[in-house]
């Protein structure tokens, strides 16, 4: 019984302590949620293209070594 105890009082601890850590969360703004996505789809593109260019250069040195 005293297990049993013991297992509650640490459930009814975690739950406490979560409720406490999820008070200190920072939910961005929609505004700050819409810019921050702008600025991850155009520094993918841009990557995109940067390794898109390094491939076909890469794809036409070895084709030029190997004819």
């Amino acid at each position: 019984m005293d297990k049993l105890k013991s297992y509650l009082n640490q459930g009814v601890s975690f739950v406490q302590e979560a409720w406490i850590e999820l008070s200190k969360v920072y939910y961005p703004s929609p505004k700050e949620t819409i810019q921050a996505t702008i600025v991850v789809v155009a520094l993918s593109f841009v990557m995109a293209l940067w390794l898109g260019l390094i491939d076909l250069g890469a794809t036409r040195i070895v084709r030029a070594l190997l004819s």
